[in-house]
């Protein structure tokens, strides 16, 4: 690839980046609100919605297994398209229960298609030297976009101009939108841009000596539940907080995030895999037990609503959802480790089905973790996921990117 290909195809995707993160944050976060206010769903009925929701995660070594001979631009394309198809159904024609399910699934399957696909063409686009720089460039992009429409997204339902009780659900609609840009950017990539690697055998890829991915990949499957269901039910649950806290703490995380990502490629590139992943264990550990401590004072009742120290469960939230942030060392590991280029986004594909397989059995554990011994303990256990950070860190010989 040219020099002058390489830039345009950079300017391509980060508008790509841009787009699929504005969708994401105008359909996937606020599935939940939409469960509830359009289909007015039990318990029961939220737990199963999750296996047509996380499903997609598990079958994402398969998907790319079958479509290799594509390419990781046109599999991009075929993800995107997915996304694409579930927001018009979603957004534009009132489904039933039933067929909701079947929509949601396929744009959960589109999505969660996109992602190893999005780790791949980012390291293939860098130069040599500059992929973890060029990684924190990559998500600083995608978490500013994100903040973007979880300001949209707060102001709109707060002002009225989003709504559930509509025929059309504006939000999905706008999504459409956006995916239908994102698609056509990556079609245009596609057609004029040589990438350097793809996918080399077209079937599912297992290796000894990827080993400490897999690892890494475990641990994080069992990290993310902490960051998508139990602290920010810290905060709806024990200090009884409405959706408006919850999003102003988004916004400040994401806000953060723009400026820490760039911050962890740089690092990444100069300090290598094996520190990364030892500074990103101890940061878990310190962030996530730190906010056990203060969850489990919340949950015996030693805090008052004029207490100073309230103020640190909000921090101590917004640091243990800050370690998302890290996944782009996971990515660039399985660069430094892969035997062949050909067999990356193969094997990023099985560690997002690990991490998926993961954390589908560790949210009932950790419910019933927090119901026999208490919430803190929760936090402790997924800091203690670390070890396998650390294993896999003494295991890790990486190779120069």
């Amino acid at each position: 690839m040219t020099e002058q290909n390489r830039q345009q195809a950079i300017r391509l995707f980060v508008a790509v980046l841009a787009l699929t993160a504005l969708a994401d944050g105008l359909g996937n976060n606020i599935f939940s609100n939409y469960f509830n206010e359009v289909f007015h769903i039990n318990s029961v009925q939220r737990g199963l919605i999750e296996i047509p929701r996380e499903g997609p995660g598990v079958l994402c070594m398969v998907l790319v297994a079958a479509l290799g001979a594509l390419g990781n631009l046109w599999m991009s394309v075929a993800a995107q398209a997915l996304v694409l198809v579930g927001f018009i159904v979603l957004g534009w024609m009132s489904p039933s229960y039933g067929v909701m399910l079947v929509f949601m699934f396929i744009h959960s399957l589109g999505m969660h298609l996109f992602m190893p696909l999005n780790d791949t063409i980012s390291m293939d686009l860098a130069e040599k030297g500059q992929v973890g720089a060029t990684l924190g460039k990559f998500k600083g992009v995608t978490t500013l976009f994100s903040m973007a429409a979880a300001v949209l997204v707060f102001w709109g339902f707060r002002s009225g101009f989003f709504s559930f009780e509509t025929k059309r659900i504006l939000p999905f609609a706008l999504g459409a939108v956006v995916t239908a840009g994102a698609v056509v950017l990556l079609a245009l990539m596609a057609l004029t841009t040589p990438m350097k690697s793809g996918v080399k055998r077209h079937k599912l890829l297992f290796r000894r000596q990827y080993m400490p991915y897999y690892m890494v990949t475990l641990a994080y499957g069992c990290q993310k539940r902490i960051r998508i269901v139990f602290a920010p039910w810290v905060i709806i649950n024990l200090l009884g907080q409405g959706a408006d806290t919850v999003a102003l703490l988004t916004i400040v995380t994401y806000f953060a995030r723009t400026l820490t990502a760039p911050i962890i490629g740089r690092l990444l590139d100069r300090l290598g895999v094996r520190n990364m992943l030892w500074a990103e264990a101890a940061y878990i550990a310190v962030s996530f037990s730190a906010m056990g401590v203060l969850a489990g004072m919340l949950a015996r009742g030693s805090f008052q609503w004029d207490d100073w120290q309230i103020w640190l469960v909000f921090g101590a939230y917004v640091l243990c959802v800050l370690f998302e942030q890290f996944s782009i060392v996971h990515s660039y590991m399985m660069r430094s480790i892969a035997l062949d280029p050909g067999e990356v986004t193969q094997t990023l594909s099985v560690g997002l089905s690990v991490d998926h397989v993961m954390a589908i059995l560790a949210s009932p554990i950790m419910g019933l973790v927090w119901n026999a011994w208490g919430v803190q303990y929760v936090f402790y256990l997924a800091a203690a996921s670390v070890l396998l950070q650390i294993f896999a860190a003494s295991m890790t010989q990486e190779k120069a990117s």
